[in-house]
Order: structure tokens, then sequence, then C-alpha cells
């Protein structure tokens, strides 16, 4: 009997829980801001180690003139963490408008005495998506992931990188720390501060700000587009870049967990002879992730895809490359988590050159991966195997 009860209390848990992301994500389909930018020119400094990133940040920081607008998913407390919230203390002082906006969840231990240290700097600071009553659980897991970084109207960051000392390879259990993020210039750099503007007056309710905030911008070398999304049109978006290639996909994420149309599409475009590579870590960071990926790449080395794991470190880099001329540069993952539930940011720029250039950095990363195996697939430990399965039922929320 009171198994039987105990059983029932589960059925109505999960029942709840099913009816919150059902009714949650409803809501928020007409809620949520996604959109893709019409096409526009700019440049691009293209970064895969933190150190560069990080010193050219600062710097761009430090010679700041009017404003700091800066949304990271992910702000750590540490010493990198340190250096750039001083930097951004030193100009808020100065007179700046500086800006400073982070998930949640994403930086949960960020305290409020640091809080309050920024604040009374002049720093403007704000939480985005708290979690909250309706719809808890889907609230829960509705991240804001983006990376954006907008410098007196005039420059712009969007990538992978978060705040936090792993993303200069300081932290012993990853290693070094592959990460790819683009410095933009020119036009360009006004989506990227639209996406900024509209997640900031969400989180505080600020419609205008009392200075410029879209200066004049020259054109650029590079057609640039920008897609905002928030886990309702980044697969649509995906599955016309993979449909549109015709030699080359390559494919950069720290987690493969695609849904069933990418998946498929993935297996069309092998079946027409495009060659599909994809470079994902060996180490994990989070539980079951790994495994959650095995029950997808088997089918796909099947098929003759190229899977790497790259073992020097943790890789977590999220591109797309279409054939030799589309390069797409992102917040989210090749994942279930960025396609249905995070809000995100890429930039997709056509330019042959540009597409090389990036091209030619992740081969050195696939130089030292492991490629996958069907025969390595197989031998695989029996609790990893027997894992795969449990991964791929919570998949969406990995």
């Amino acid at each position: 009997m009171i198994a039987l009860i105990i059983l029932l209390v589960l059925v109505v848990i999960v029942c709840l829980i099913l009816l919150d992301l059902y009714m949650g994500k409803k809501y928020f389909s007409t809620r949520v801001f996604e959109r893709s930018f019409e096409q526009t020119s700019g440049d691009a400094v293209f970064y895969h180690d933190g150190e560069p990133f990080f010193d050219q940040l600062l710097t761009d920081i430090q010679q700041a003139s009017s404003s700091i607008h800066m949304m990271f998913f992910i702000v750590k407390n540490d010493k990198i963490g340190q250096r750039v919230l001083q930097a951004l203390k030193t100009k808020a002082e100065q007179g700046l408008a500086v800006f400073l906006l982070t998930d949640r969840l994403g930086s949960y231990p960020f305290d409020q005495k640091t809080i309050d240290m920024l604040e009374k700097s002049g720093i403007q600071f704000y939480f985005l998506n708290k979690p909250r009553f309706p719809f808890l659980i889907y609230r829960l897991n509705m991240r804001n992931h983006r990376k954006i970084t907008v410098i007196d109207g005039k420059i712009g960051y969007i990538g992978g990188f978060n705040i936090g000392d792993e993303y200069v390879g300081k932290k012993g259990s990853f290693g070094i720390w592959k990460d790819y993020h683009l410095r933009m210039t020119g036009q360009v750099v006004a989506d990227l501060q639209h996406i900024f503007l509209n997640d900031l007056n969400r989180s505080s309710g600020i419609h205008h700000l009392q200075y410029e905030v879209f200066p004049a911008l020259e054109p650029g070398t590079l057609q640039c587009t920008t897609r905002a999304t928030a886990g309702f049109s980044l697969e649509a978006f995906f599955l016309q870049d993979i449909q549109q290639a015709r030699q080359k996909i390559i494919i950069c994420t720290p987690y493969f967990i695609p849904s069933a149309p990418l998946l498929s599409a993935l297996l069309d475009a092998r079946k027409r002879g495009v060659t599909v590579e994809i470079i994902i870590p060996m180490k994990a960071d989070h539980p079951l992730v790994k495994e959650a990926g095995f029950h997808y790449l088997k089918d796909l080395i099947a098929s003759g895809c190229l899977v790497y794991r790259f073992y020097k470190g943790f890789y977590h880099a999220k591109a797309i490359l279409i054939d030799e001329r589309r390069c797409i540069i992102s917040t989210a993952n090749f994942d279930k988590r960025s396609l249905f539930l995070n809000e995100e940011v890429d930039v997709a720029i056509d330019d042959v050159d540009f597409t090389a250039h990036v091209e030619e950095k992740i081969r050195e990363h696939m130089e030292v991966s492991e490629l996958m195996t069907e025969e390595k697939l197989t031998q695989r430990p029996f609790l990893s195997r027997s894992l795969e399965w449990v991964a791929a039922m919570f998949s969406y929320f990995l």
C-alpha cells in the first residue's frame, strides 16, 4: 500500500513538472526575444585562446570613453573575474555608463558583497532570468546563455568564453581551454547592441538610456548576420545551414545532443556526398553529457561522418562551418538545451577567407584529437554504455 502511494505521488509530481514545462513554453512562445537581423557588414578578429581574448577585452574596457555594456552567462569572482570587475569599477568611477548582466543560475555563487561593491562604484548590475512562479520549472531551465559585450557602441564581442579562471586554462581539472570568440567592429555591432538593450530592459525595466547607444558605424569587409534565439527558432536556423551545404559541414561543440530533425539532416547530408566532421571534447564538465552524445554519434559514424574527441584540455568551442563560405560563431551548443530552452546568439559570417582562417585553427585542434570509430564505440566500458541510455532519456535537460 505504501509503495502504491509513493508511486502515485511520483506520477503526480512528474505530471506537474511536464505541465509546468508545457504551459511555460506556450506562455513564453510569444514573449521571448528572437530575431534574425538583416545581413549587414563588419570586421572580426577570431580568438581561440583565453589569454589574448581577455587581454584585448581588458584593453578595450580601459580605453572606453562613454559606455560599457557587458552580459555573460557566468561571471566568477576569481582572479580573472577580479581583473575584469576591477576594470569595470575603474571606468564606472570615471563616470562612464557601465552595465553588467549575468544569468541568475549561471552566476549563482556571485555574492551580495561583490554586488554591493560594484553598485557603489556606479556599475549597474542585474541578474537575468530569475526563477519565479508561475512556470518555475520552465524558468529554472530557461537560462540566458548569451555572451555579449558592447563598448562605446562601436566594439562588440560574442562567443563562447565566460569570465573565470578555467577559461584561461587556470583550472587543473580541465587544463588547456579552447573556446571561440569574436571581436567585432562595423555596422554589425548595432545588432549586438539591440540584443543587449532588450535583455537589459527585461531584467531592469530600463527603456531609455541618456546617452548615444547607436553611434554612426562604418561598413566592414565581412557580410554578417546576427541571430538571437530563445528556444524556438535555433533548430530551424541550424537546419537551414545544414541543408544548404554542398561540400562540407564542420560542427564544433562541447555537447553533441541534436534533435531528431538535425540528426536526420546530417545523415541526409552524408547521403548527398557532403563531408561531415564533428569535434567534441574527450573530457566532460557536466554529468551524462558525454554519454548522451554517444547515443547520437553511432549512426553518424556508421554513415561515414568523422568524429574527433579533443584530448589536450577541454573543448568548449561553438561553431559551424558550411562549405568554404560560411562560418557561424555562437554561444549555443549543438544540444537540446540550447535548441529548446536557452537564450542564445550567433553571428554567421559569409566570407571565404575568414571561414578558411577559422577552419585552419579547427584543423589544428583536430590534430590533438582522437578520431572515433565504430570499434571504439563498442569497446567502451559497460558502465558507459549503460549510462548512455539513461542520459538519452534526460537529454532535453542536459
